[in-house]
């Protein structure tokens, strides 16, 4: 099959359907990737046709970690005035890549263009929740309230209020779109509830979240990207042979104005607790002055060959960072800035193997360094290895690739 994945927004949010890609083209499959341009390198290094999608997507992270804080009617709004200026572009483009694919897969932010030119020409296609959103499981409220206790009917009212919303800026935004540029779509946007209408795949793990309910919902476990001949720098590699484990800071994806008061608390925190620490720049651009013999800065690292080899790890909880970190058995600090973080950092907290989050307006060197120590506590390491084992049979990208050869009717490999 020619497959047209859709993704948009951070490294977290594309780097699953990399992986995807990959498993994909392993089958015998087309796959071809629209994401923000940012991401061509990511793609083309791992042999996957890309579209360029137009879009700065480091300054709207910057915008959600430094203005959304807490914030879910900011956070729309930021997203609508990020997406008014490069929607047709957006549109047109994923329009005319749609054209020659058999099968569309979309999420969250593309889940309506992506229905809408699947529909237009005739393709099949399946939507993915990164974080339980079109079908969540009864027993949790909408992501937007991820601590609140609430009764069956105001979680069930949390869920409903949520789509609505995002259904209702979907369809201003296209209206408003498609006014200045009838030739992008039809009139009216189309919809399909997502596992209920059209096959969804929840691609997180049952560990953190249970299973949703809907009839064409199937969970997968979290998508996970392999390095397995990725190779250290001599540097790094000397030195981690140096000394005990490291704790690894990595904020990922949040650029933010705090970033220097970030470094410094991290970097004091290792200090007094006596840590060895990498220390991954990512787009905050953590890169403090003065750095101690027993810190390493770095750039970009794999996860799944860094993380089995640390101590702990400080992050930021997105989805896919939370994801890797339990996988490798490894316990965390998570300190969640907006959108879904919060969500995330709260249900690895209950797993047992990490301390309660630390949300960044309240991060200082004493509540980190008290967390830092929880974390790197014989509890708590056991509980990590026991979630790590649970994860390890879960089917992730490999279970995704054969759903969605039986959705699209091809026969199942023996």
């Amino acid at each position: 099959m020619r497959v047209l994945m859709l993704a948009y927004g951070s490294r977290g949010d594309v780097q699953p359907f990399i992986a995807l890609g990959g498993a994909l083209r392993a089958a015998g499959h087309q796959p071809a990737l629209a994401a923000p341009a940012r991401f061509a390198s990511l793609a083309a290094e791992h042999q996957i046709a890309f579209v360029p999608l137009p879009g700065d997507t480091e300054q709207l992270a910057r915008q959600i970690a430094d203005e959304a804080r807490g914030r879910p009617l900011r956070l729309i709004g930021i997203i609508f005035r990020f997406a008014l200026p490069i929607g047709v572009e957006v549109a047109r483009r994923i329009q005319r890549a749609a054209k020659s694919a058999d099968l569309i897969v979309h999420t969250f932010l593309t889940v309506a263009l992506g229905h809408l030119y699947a529909q237009q020409y005739g393709a099949a296609e399946c939507a993915v929740d990164l974080f339980p959103f079109f079908d969540p499981p009864a027993e949790l409220a909408n992501i937007m309230w991820p601590t609140t206790k609430m009764g069956f009917y105001w979680r069930r009212l949390s869920h409903v209020f949520a789509q609505h919303v995002f259904c209702l800026s979907q369809s201003i935004t296209y209206r408003v779109l498609r006014h200045r540029h009838p030739d992008i779509g039809p009139p009216r946007l189309p919809w399909a509830m997502p596992g209920r209408a059209i096959p969804l795949l929840l691609a997180y793990s049952s560990v953190l979240v249970p299973p949703g309910s809907a009839p064409l919902s199937v969970q997968t476990g979290a998508w996970q990207l392999q390095h397995p001949h990725w190779q250290p720098p001599p540097d790094l590699a000397a030195f981690l042979a140096a000394g005990p484990p490291p704790v690894v800071v990595s904020f990922g994806s949040m650029a933010t104005r705090d970033g220097p008061r970030i470094a410094a608390t991290v970097l004091e925190t290792l200090r007094q607790t006596g840590q060895r620490g990498i220390v991954q720049r990512g787009w905050a651009n953590l890169d403090p002055k003065r750095v101690s013999n027993g810190i390493y800065l770095a750039g970009e690292i794999p996860h799944d060959w860094l993380l089995p080899q640390a101590a702990a790890i400080i992050h930021h909880g997105g989805a896919g960072t939370t994801a890797a970190a339990l996988r490798a058995g490894l316990p965390a600090v998570i300190v969640p800035f907006a959108a879904d973080q919060p969500f995330w950092a709260w249900r690895a907290y209950l797993t047992g193997a990490n301390p309660a989050p630390l949300p960044i307006a309240e991060l200082s060197v004493e509540r980190l360094s008290v967390a830092l120590q929880q974390a790197l506590s014989p509890q708590n390491r056991i509980r990590a290895a026991q979630i790590a084992r649970q994860m390890a049979l879960e089917g992730g990208v490999g279970q995704a690739v054969a759903q969605i050869e039986q959705w699209a009717g091809l026969p199942a490999k023996v």
